[in-house]
């Protein structure tokens, strides 16, 4: 890739998605590389905190729920760089990127949710098309013909849902809910472990609003009697679980499953203050319910039931806005197509930790492995020295001061930013780049990490 072009996923990378997503994109203009100062878009979702993203980038708090800060050029809210005197969107310059990088904090949980995979998304895309929906339809399951990865790496402790839950653990936690009507939904896990739930899940999703109301209010009622006899606080109280830091109670059962039932009567209890009525919260019983530790990672393949619960992350997925809900949302639920998707075999939630990837004197690069070649997330820990980051497109300051440079391909020094926490810059076009000061960024990139 020359430096006056866009730039171009490695091999292997799949093709930009058909939609609103699709087209080569402008190049960018002569006089490239450059380094720009860069503006997220913010995203004022309903499950969103007030005051966590505000904080993050020093900005008053408006009262109004921040749910998402987007820096990528997704076409719904694209970022904005400092060019030329003016502010224009992050895609004049560099074209579609292939990922779309966040910040997320939520307050409540988001949507029980599926991603396809490339064969399935562009099936359903196809078969959206030749049944005449439009793209912004609200019945129409998939919006382009692309997959949607993900990966969140938690700045606070991160609660989230993942994975189908070994059956075995989740049977106990229905019968330490002392729910009838639980048990018996929950009944073919035990006839079929490594297929029942999907089962369970058609059951609860298609269930009668009569007797889905009365599995949901006997299982808030359950919930909530199991705090009142463990003297524990109301629901999402964290200093009642003692775990929210990500201990042992939320990986791996203990006490005869005794913290694997507090958990879901946690966990009921949220869920029913954010979603009340919905059958979702039933459906959340299945997963994996994992806290994750400030720094570790959780990757969302194609195919996995999931949803985030409560916590400040940084996320980065392939640009795509295929997701297949089946609950916790007002949004259309296709239950036969999510079933379709849905993979209902056993495994445990794909928590990564972070993997060293260079180390200076001036601090080390670390990074999170994934599959994929959509995206590759690193952050810079810079301890007061240089710290090389290969070449990056899109850089995040989640605390203290660095001073970003780089040089192009000829060597010729780039114009240098100060980035200070909440800030971010784009790198327009091919420069390798060094961070000088002490803080942490985050470092955005297609393909393999770019050091």
């Amino acid at each position: 890739m020359t430096s006056n072009s866009a730039p171009t996923p490695p091999a292997g990378a799949p093709s930009p998605p058909a939609g609103k997503f699709s087209g080569a994109g402008p190049q960018v203009p002569a006089g490239f590389p450059r380094l720009l100062a860069l503006h997220g878009a913010e995203q004022p979702y309903a499950w969103g905190s007030a005051t966590a993203i505000p904080e993050l980038l020093g900005t008053p708090a408006a009262g109004g729920p921040v749910a998402e800060l987007w820096l990528g050029t997704h076409p719904v809210a694209p970022a904005l760089v400092e060019a030329d005197g003016a502010r224009r969107p992050a895609a004049d310059l560099v074209g579609p990127l292939p990922f779309l990088l966040k910040v997320l904090a939520a307050d409540k949980a988001l949507s029980l949710q599926v991603h396809p995979d490339l064969a399935q998304a562009a099936a359903g895309f196809d078969a959206d098309d030749a049944a005449g929906l439009a793209v912004d339809d609200s019945r129409r399951r998939y919006r382009d013909r692309n997959h949607k990865p993900e990966l969140i790496v938690a700045l606070s402790p991160f609660r989230a849902l993942a994975g189908v839950r070994d059956p075995a653990r989740t049977l106990t936690v229905a019968q330490g809910l002392g729910a009838p009507a639980l048990l018996a939904a929950f009944r073919p896990l035990a006839d079929d472990p490594a297929a029942g739930a999907a089962t369970v899940l058609r059951t609860l999703l298609t269930m009668p609003a009569g007797p889905a109301g009365e599995l949901v209010g006997a299982l808030v009622a359950a919930a909530d009697r199991l705090r009142r006899a463990r003297g524990r606080g109301p629901a999402g109280d964290e200093a009642a679980l003692g775990d929210r830091d990500g201990g042992p109670a939320s990986r791996d059962p203990v006490d005869g499953g005794g913290e694997d039932v507090a958990r879901a009567a946690d966990l009921i209890g949220r869920l029913a203050a954010a979603h009340p009525g919905d059958v979702g919260i039933a459906a959340a019983l299945l997963l994996n319910d994992v806290t994750l530790r400030p720094g570790e990672g959780l990757f969302q393949p194609a195919r996995m039931l999931h949803a985030y619960v409560a916590g400040l992350g940084i996320e980065i997925m392939a640009t795509s806005d295929n997701v297949l809900r089946g609950g916790l949302t007002p949004k259309h639920i296709d239950v036969d197509e999510l079933l379709r998707i849905f993979d209902p075999t056993p495994s445990d939630a794909p928590i990564h930790n972070p993997r060293t990837v260079a180390d200076s004197p001036g601090g080390l690069l670390r990074g999170w492995d994934v599959p994929v070649a959509d995206f590759a997330l690193t952050e810079a820990v810079c301890t007061g020295g240089s710290v090389p980051v290969g070449r990056p497109t899109v850089l995040l300051a989640v605390e203290g001061r660095v001073e970003v440079t780089a040089s192009a391909d000829d060597g010729t020094a780039l114009a240098p930013l100060e980035l200070r926490r909440g800030g971010s810059v784009l790198v327009a076009g091919r420069a390798a780049v060094t961070l000088t000061g002490t803080g942490r960024v985050f470092l955005a990139a297609p393909g393999a990490h770019p050091a």
